[in-house]
């Protein structure tokens, strides 16, 4: 009973966030997007775009985009640099292009070039549960020493990167993710606090605060205890990171850059209102997943050379209709197709697109089997893409020469 409160109520959640949401899905062609399709070689494809049988090549995929630098001004998710003391008129569109705040561009915000191979930002995307395989990926590019010069996350690739960016071993993190300990922080006590939600309304009524059946403190307590205790601020992590979120007040994405590192990376993770909005200067940010669920386009805007996307959705495949006779299925395809169109527009922005089998893994589950099965997925296709990325940062064909990141300027 308990796992059907929560399908559900996550069933309702990703419909409120979709108020525009209209998709012709045959235009759209699952989560690649004709736009990038029509670049791409057939054999690089999906097997449903070659007309094979679903069932065939369920494997990790490695794409090449021949023309990153081609990109839709129009398609894309805007994302801001969330220093206040910078503004800009936005693009007040449906669909605003990636810019980049006059100012940033070549300090803090940006990769350093270096004359001996080309500079790299990796961008995680959000997934739930399925983002376990950004460990997986990041495990692989630690073992080939490929050099990781920023990192961009959203959502649970906040979580994964800000973690890896400030020092926690990847062992660490694998198991925050299978001992249950991270979902446990983030949605304590899920059914005794959806029942009590009639006495939640009453109590907002003498007090006032942010909607949200949590505050998201504990969670952000946890993140203070996984990090070390020396961790410094966002923008002197030994690894350059922006943690990407919603802002309520004005719908836009921005990149959180600077500050205190638990809270960018809970505003990052905050899927409201499951979670409150964090208040970080005037802004309340939730979930970056609403605007740019894989942050591409922010990672480019690093000016870092190559642009290395983790996509984490699981491609779109037909089903029968009695797969959908369980709350479960229904839950897990709607995020499917929601987050599977929201990430469509950014894959242009990456250079290589690295797609982990994440098949079957639901973004709501709870079973730790499923995490070590993303974690090995996302290394199947790390080392899948470790050729590609070698020949686009033009490293040597042991880059384990190459040393550590490059400093910010």
């Amino acid at each position: 009973m308990k796992s059907q409160i929560l399908y559900s109520y996550a069933a309702l959640l990703l419909l409120l966030a979709q108020p525009a949401f209209a998709v012709d899905l045959e235009q759209s062609r699952g989560i690649f997007g004709s736009q990038l399709l029509a670049q791409i070689p057939k054999n690089q494809l999906p097997s449903q775009e070659q007309g094979l049988s679903p069932d065939v090549e369920r494997g990790p995929r490695v794409i090449t985009n021949p023309h990153p630098s081609q990109t839709d001004k129009v398609g894309a998710t805007e994302v801001l640099d969330a220093d206040p003391s910078t503004k800009e008129s936005v693009d007040d569109s449906r669909t605003p292009r990636t810019i980049s705040v006059p100012g940033k561009k070549g300090t803090k915000h940006s990769v350093r070039k270096n004359q001996e191979r080309k500079t790299m930002a990796i961008a995680l995307g959000g997934g739930g549960a399925r983002g376990a395989a950004h460990i997986g990926v990041l495990r692989v590019l630690e073992q080939e020493k490929i050099p990781i010069d920023y990192i961009v996350g959203n959502s649970m690739g906040a979580i994964i990167g800000g973690c890896y960016a400030a020092g926690v071993p990847l062992a660490q993190l694998e198991t925050m993710g299978m001992n249950g300990s991270l979902r446990k922080a983030y949605l304590p006590g899920v059914t005794s606090r959806i029942l009590l939600m009639p006495f939640t309304k009453i109590k907002e009524t003498f007090k006032k605060s942010y909607a949200g059946l949590w505050s998201g403190e504990k969670f952000e307590k946890y993140l203070d205890s996984m990090l070390p205790k020396d961790v410094s601020p966002i923008e002197d992590l030994k690894i350059p990171f922006s943690a990407v979120a919603t802002n309520l007040k004005d719908g836009n994405a921005y990149r959180l850059s600077e500050g205190k590192l638990s809270t960018a990376i809970r505003a990052s993770a905050s899927i409201a209102p499951l979670l409150k909005p964090v208040k970080i200067g005037d802004n309340l940010y939730v979930d970056g997943g609403m605007r740019a669920n894989l942050p591409a386009s922010a990672a480019k805007d690093t000016d870092a050379d190559i642009v290395i996307a983790v996509l984490v959705d699981e491609p779109m495949r037909e089903l029968p209709n009695e797969a959908f006779y369980k709350y479960k299925a229904i839950t897990n395809r709607m995020a499917d197709v929601i987050l599977g169109v929201a990430d469509e527009h950014q894959l242009q922005f990456a250079d290589i697109i690295i797609n982990p089998d994440v098949s079957g893994i639901s973004v709501l589950s709870q079973d730790p089997n499923d995490t070590a099965k993303a974690i090995k997925a996302g290394e199947a296709a790390a080392r899948k893409a470790i050729p590609a990325i070698r020949k686009k940062m033009a490293l040597p064909e042991d880059s384990r020469i190459v040393g550590q990141p490059i400093p910010l300027q």
